[in-house]
């Protein structure tokens, strides 16, 4: 049952001007030892809060690893002023001196977080008696969840794609400790074997997570409540489910189990029935209205306090063509193609260009406390109950069956029953990956995933030999820093 979903901002607001538990108050971080941050639980719950707030930052989730570097990757806007800070990278110019620094600063940033991570993993053990044993559990599973979640991500992006003739070529790096030591460049397979065990063991821990019985709740003066915006059981699932789905044919029939059971409202690790369909709503077409994040849908979402700013550095139609992301009207007018979708919102006409439209998916909305759903302004996805059906219908093996999971997930998007009749399923499946997460990164990965050779620009006209770009090479500092 959801108790409320949206006054995270109140809570946030509320913690900062008591100044315990709050979301964002790090500022003892720099006046107390690590004896002293783990000795109370107020030192471990703003550890813990860290973790979230540097996933918030640009260099990751709130920008680059969501609707900058990895949309612009996927060729999701319409970038042809070559001034354009993100021109280059949208052509594939990996080694320029301008495109460099993309990928530097997000694999320092990625790196720092699993450090952080890291470094909560090892000390808060050594403090066990400060919490109780179920809110251990939680600490270790979320901060051991949300370092795999972003480790998957650098393989996802760094490696190559998984598969029998990769499985034995170079990776990247894992850490699982704390140290200054560089760790060794593991192959492919090394990499999914480790980080699937981390997953099942934040699963594990992660087993009493309140979210099973109490769904999201409010309650300003409990740190556990607002789960979907933290790592929780559901999301970790759900994470399991994504990583299967990106290693292919020898994990397929295992992501298309999860997916499913979660859908259906059963735990996957034991078949019972679970709160799922009632912890998590698809949007309606009234919601969709003001809420286009689809926040009642988000497994695990990201709190950015500067999301307004976001947009109109990216995205208000007052900046020009050196400066904004936008999307051309008749491309999106044939991706969108059905005025019933309420993804049709996540873009406007340009008031000055009808050639063009502004995605609008993030723009300044005015609080109103009356409102039970006032503070989605600030959530960005990190993963949403959508993609569950994506997966089911990806990794199926019996035609009728991804025709049926697509349907379902159509549904929930403003189409009818018996929505596919006529479709090529297929083509329906991609399709419904490039409208889904316009936004949130996931597309550059599904045609990584399934390889897909060539790329066309907005235009139509641009060409690209994708099977060229899909391994970002590992950033200098990394390379250069090496000495085995």
């Amino acid at each position: 049952m959801i108790v409320c979903k949206y006054k995270l901002l109140g809570v946030v607001m509320a913690f900062l001007l008591s100044g315990c538990n709050s979301w964002l108050d790090v500022e003892p971080y720099d006046k107390m030892t690590g004896e002293q941050v783990y000795a109370s639980e107020q030192g471990i719950q703003r550890k813990l809060n860290g973790l979230y707030l540097q996933m918030a930052s640009e260099n990751l989730y709130a920008k680059e690893l969501s609707c900058g570097v990895l949309d612009v990757l996927a060729q999701r806007y319409y970038i042809s002023d070559s001034e354009h800070s993100y021109y280059k990278l949208s052509r594939y110019q990996y080694t320029d001196k301008d495109v460099k620094p993309f990928f530097e600063s997000i694999w320092s940033s990625s790196w720092n977080l699993v450090s952080a991570c890291n470094e909560l993993l090892e000390n808060l053990p050594k403090h066990q008696d400060v919490l109780t044993k179920q809110q251990n559990s939680l600490v270790l599973g979320e901060a051991l969840a949300v370092r795999t979640y972003v480790q998957f991500d650098l393989f996802r992006l760094f490696a190559p794609v998984y598969s029998a003739d990769t499985e034995n070529k170079p990776a990247i790096p894992l850490y699982d400790k704390p140290t200054d030591v560089p760790a060794p460049i593991l192959t492919c397979g090394e990499v999914a074997t480790r980080l699937l065990s981390d997953i099942d063991s934040a699963i594990y821990l992660l087993q009493q997570d309140p979210i099973l019985t109490e769904g999201i709740v409010l309650d300003d003066e409990d740190f556990w409540a607002y789960r979907n915006v933290r790592m929780n059981y559901y999301a970790a699932w759900g994470l399991k489910a994504r990583m299967c789905w990106y290693l292919g044919e020898e994990y397929r029939t295992e992501a298309y189990r999860i997916a499913t059971s979660l859908l259906e409202g059963k735990d996957p690790k034991s078949g019972n029935a679970i709160a799922f369909a009632t912890t998590f709503e698809a949007v309606t077409k009234e919601q969709s209205v003001k809420d286009r994040v689809y926040f009642p849908e988000m497994l695990f979402c990201l709190h950015n306090l500067n999301r307004d700013q976001l947009y109109k550095n990216m995205f208000s139609q007052d900046l020009d063509t050196k400066v904004i992301f936008q999307g051309l009207t008749s491309y999106l007018g044939a991706l969108y193609n059905d005025n019933r979708d309420y993804r049709n919102r996540f873009w406007e006409q340009s008031s000055s260009d009808e050639k063009v439209k502004v995605f609008v998916r993030f723009y300044p909305q005015t609080i109103n406390r009356t409102d039970k759903n006032p503070y989605t302004y600030q959530i960005q996805s990190l993963m949403r109950m959508s993609e569950l059906y994506l997966i089911a219908a990806a990794t199926t093996r019996d035609e009728s069956l991804k025709k049926e999971w697509l349907e379902k997930g159509r549904l929930n998007r403003g189409y009818q029953n018996h929505n596919l009749d006529g479709l090529d399923v297929n083509d329906v499946l991609d399709k419904e990956w490039q409208r889904e997460f316009y936004g949130e990164g996931q597309y550059f990965f599904y045609l990584k995933r399934n390889q897909v050779e060539v790329l066309y620009g907005q235009d139509g006209n641009t060409k690209f030999n994708m099977m060229d770009y899909y391994q970002i090479p590992l950033p200098e500092s990394e390379v250069n820093n090496r000495y085995e």
